[in-house]
C-alpha cells in the first residue's frame, strides 16, 4: 500500500521514523512490523517502543522478543523455545554451578543498565542485546577465543566453538541461546533456573515461574503454598478453585481428599509437589467426567500427553509415587515392563481413535503399551525415547531429544485444541508444552481453543492454569469417559508367537526405513545377521555407531522375551533398515534385557562398573551397540 491510503497509527510511525532521519525503507519495514504486532494484540505505544529500541524495525520477531523480555504478555505471536543441542555438547560441567549464581548483579561493563542477562558458562552479567549489547558482545569475543584454540582434528571431528552461549534474563529467567537464536529450554537448565527462583524471591514459596493463572504465589517447587502445609488423611485440599477442579469449576464441587500423605517431593529438584494424593467425591469425579466428554466432543484436534503413571496400573513403576500404600499401585502386582499389557485407559485412549475422538498421542513413557493396545505407530511421539526402537533410544537426562521428533511436537502444540495429560507430574521438561500451550489459548478464549484436562493423584504446578482438573485413577476416570462416549474398548490383543523362522519378505519399508507401500523388503533377525540402525540421532551414533548383531536371547528371561504378548509388541512396531534387509527392536533385546534387570535389582555399585566394563569389552569385539546399559549404568 501506498503510504497515503495507511492507517493512521502506520502513518504516524512513517513520519515520526522518517523524521528522525531513517530511510523510506525503513519506514516502511517499521510500519510492516507495527502492523504484524498490532495484528497480535499488543498496543500501539509498547509496539513502537519495541521498534524503536531493537535496532532493525523489520525484524517482527525480535520486537516480539522485545515486548517479552519487558513485560508484556504472549499474544499468540510464534515465539518457539527450542531444545538447545549445544547444552548437550557443551557439556554440564561447562555450565556454573547452582551454588555460584548471583542475582541482582549490574553489568560487568559498568553501563548501569538495567535490562541485564547473567552469562550461565562464567557467571557473569552483562546488559542485553536491547540496550549497549555488552552480553551479545561477550559471546562473540569468547567464540572468537575458543575458534582460535580449535584444531583440525577438532575441525574434522565436527566440534565448533561456542562461546559462552547461553545468558538467561534477570526479568523473566528465561533462557537465550545465542547459537540457535532463540529461548531455549533443556533439562540440565532446571537446576539453575531454579536457583535464580530463589534468589529473585527470598523468603516466598518460589517464584514467578510457578505462579499459576491466577497469579497467586506459589513454592519453590512451583505448587501453591496451599500446598506444603501439613496435612492428615481425609481433610480437604487447601487450594484455589481451579487449582482444584480446573477454570471450568463449578462452585458447588466439593474439594477433593487427603487420601495418602507424604513428605517427600513427589520428584525432588523439579517444580514438584509433596508426593500427598487425593481423590474427587464419586458424584463430583461423575460430573467433571460429564464435563470432559463434553470437551472430548467439542474438540477438533484432541491430542493425548500421557506420562508414567497412566502404566502404575500395568504394574510398571513410576518416579513420582512416594506415598506408602499409594493409590497408584493398589491392588497392581508390579512387572517386568516386557511382559506388562496396556492398562484400561490405554484401551479407551484406541477406542477414542478409531471413533475420531483422539488424533495423536504424544508419549513420555518409554513401555510400548500404546501399541500393544493398537494405537498406530505413526501417530504417537515417542518424545523422550523407546525401549523398542533402537533408532529412538531413551534419551538421559544429559541427552538431546531428536530433532523430528521435538519439529513434530511443536506442530502438535501449536495444533492441538484439547490435551488431556494424563499421569503426568509436568515438572518442567521441554515436552510440557503439549499441555501448557492449549491452556493459555484457552486462558486468552482464543477462537477454537478447548484447554487441557488433567487427570492425576497429585498436584501439578499447572492446575489452576487447566480447564479441567481431576483427582482420580487414570483408569477409573476412563471407564466413566467410555460410557458418556458410547465406546466399548477392546481386550488386549495378542498374537501368536511367530516361531523360530526369523525372516520375514514383503515388507512394506524403503531401505531407509521409511513406510512405502511399493517397497518389499526382507526383514532378518537370525542370531549372528550384522544390523544397521537408521533415523538414529546424532548424539547417539557418535557414542556407540550405528551397526550390531542379533544375539541370542539371554537364558534367564528367555521365557518371558519369547511370550506371545512380547512378540505381539515387536511385531507391532515399525522395522528399521539393517544394511539390505529390515529388522525392528530386537537388535540389543538382550542388552535391553540387561538395561531391565538393572533397573528391577538397583544392584551395588561394584556390580554396576564389573557390568560397564563387560558391556565395552563385548562392544569392542562384537560391535554390539550397548547404548541402553551403559545409560543405565
Amino acid at each position: 500500500l501506498k503510504p497515503a491510503s495507511w492507517p493512521g497509527p502506520l502513518l504516524g510511525l512513517r513520519n515520526s521514523v522518517m523524521a528522525s532521519g531513517s530511510s523510506a525503507d525503513d519506514a516502511a519495514a517499521a510500519a510492516r512490523t507495527l502492523s504484524t504486532l498490532l495484528d497480535f494484540g499488543f498496543s500501539q505505544e509498547k509496539a513502537q517502543e519495541a521498534i524503536a529500541n531493537i535496532g532493525d524495525p523489520s525484524d517482527a520477531q525480535m520486537a516480539m522478543n522485545w515486548l517479552f523480555d519487558h513485560g508484556e504478555e504472549d499474544r499468540g505471536g510464534c515465539v518457539e523455545f527450542k531444545h538447545c543441542h549445544h547444552i548437550h555438547e557443551a557439556g554440564y560441567g561447562s555450565l556454573v554451578r547452582p551454588a555460584s549464581l548471583e542475582y541482582g548483579m549490574p553489568c560487568a561493563e559498568g553501563c548501569g543498565s538495567g535490562e541485564n542477562w547473567l552469562c550461565l558458562l562464567c557467571g557473569e552479567t552483562r546488559c542485553g542485546r536491547y540496550k549497549k549489547k555488552h552480553g551479545l558482545q561477550h559471546w562473540q569475543e569468547t567464540r572468537r577465543a575458543e575458534e582460535k584454540k580449535l584444531t583440525v582434528a577438532d575441525a574434522a571431528a565436527g566440534r565448533q566453538a561456542l562461546g559462552h552461549f547461553l545468558a538467561v534474563s534477570m526479568s523473566d529467567l528465561s533462557v537465550w541461546c545465542h547459537m540457535c537464536e532463540s529461548y531455549v529450554n533443556h533439562e540440565m537448565l532446571v537446576p539453575l533456573v531454579a536457583r535464580l527462583e530463589e534468589l529473585k524471591f527470598p523468603g516466598e514459596s518460589g517464584g514467578a515461574a510457578g505462579a499459576g493463572a491466577s497469579g497467586s504465589s506459589s513454592s519453590a517447587s512451583g505448587i501453591p503454598a496451599a500446598a506444603k502445609v501439613e496435612v492428615v488423611v481425609g481433610a480437604p485440599m487447601a487450594a484455589s478453585k481451579a487449582a482444584m477442579h480446573g477454570r471450568l469449576g463449578e462452585e458447588s464441587w466439593a474439594p477433593p481428599s487427603v487420601m495418602r500423605v507424604c513428605s517427600q517431593d513427589a520428584r525432588p529438584g523439579y517444580k514438584t509437589a509433596l508426593a500427598h494424593e487425593y481423590l474427587d467425591s464419586p458424584s463430583v469425579l461423575e460430573s467433571k467426567v460429564a464435563v470432559l466428554a463434553q470437551l472430548v466432543r467439542r474438540s477438533c484436534e484432541c491430542t493425548a500427553y500421557t506420562g508414567a503413571g497412566i502404566s502404575t496400573a500395568s504394574g510398571i513403576s513410576d518416579y513420582a509415587t512416594k506415598a506408602d500404600g499409594s493409590l497408584a499401585t493398589e491392588g497392581v502386582q508390579k512387572l517386568s515392563p516386557w511382559a506388562a499389557q496396556p492398562s484400561l485407559a490405554h484401551r479407551v485412549l484406541v477406542a477414542m481413535h478409531r471413533a475420531g475422538h483422539l488424533k495423536h498421542w504424544v508419549q513420555q513413557n518409554h513401555d510400548g503399551l500404546p501399541q500393544k493396545a493398537g494405537f498406530p505407530q505413526q501417530l504417537i511421539n515417542e518424545i523422550h525415547g523407546s525401549w523398542y526402537d533402537p533408532s529412538n533410544p531413551v534419551v538421559p537426562m544429559d541427552g538431546s531429544l531428536r530433532c523430528d521428533l521435538v519439529e513434530n511436537m511443536y506442530q502438535l502444540e501449536e495444533q492441538t485444541d484439547l490435551c488431556l495429560a494424563l499421569g503426568t507430574s509436568m515438572v518442567g521438561m521441554n515436552a510440557d508444552r503439549m499441555a501448557m500451550g492449549p491452556a493459555k489459548r484457552a486462558a486468552r478464549n482464543q477462537k477454537g481453543a478447548v484447554g487441557t484436562v488433567i487427570v492425576a493423584l497429585q498436584q501439578t504446578q499447572y492446575d489452576e492454569m487447566s480447564s479441567l482438573r481431576i483427582f482420580a485413577r487414570i483408569d477409573e476416570v476412563m471407564t466413566l469417559l467410555a460410557k458418556q462416549l458410547g465406546l466399548d474398548p477392546d481386550p488386549p490383543q495378542v498374537k501368536a508367537c511367530p516361531g523360530k523362522q526369523h525372516v520375514f519378505t514383503d515388507l512394506p519399508y524403503t531401505a531407509e526405513g521409511k513406510k512405502d507401500p511399493n517397497a518389499r523388503l526382507t526383514l532378518d533377525l537370525r542370531e549372528g545377521s550384522r544390523v544397521r540402525i537408521v533415523n538414529q540421532p546424532d548424539w547417539d551414533m557418535k557414542r556407540w555407531g550405528n551397526t550390531g548383531t542379533v544375539l541370542p536371547t539371554q537364558d534367564s528371561l528367555r521365557e518371558e522375551a519369547t511370550s506371545p504378548s512380547a512378540w505381539a509388541a515387536k511385531a507391532r512396531f515399525a522395522p528399521l533398515a539393517v544394511g539390505g534387509s529390515m529388522r525392528p527392536s530386537p537388535v540389543l533385546w538382550t542388552y535391553y534385557q540387561l538395561y531391565l534387570a538393572l533397573m528391577w535389582a538397583r544392584p551395588s555399585s561394584l556390580c554396576c562398573r564389573l557390568l560397564k566394563e563387560a558391556a565395552r569389552q563385548i562392544s569392542e569385539e562384537h560391535g554390539v551397540l550397548t547404548a541402553c546399559l551403559v545409560q543405565a549404568l
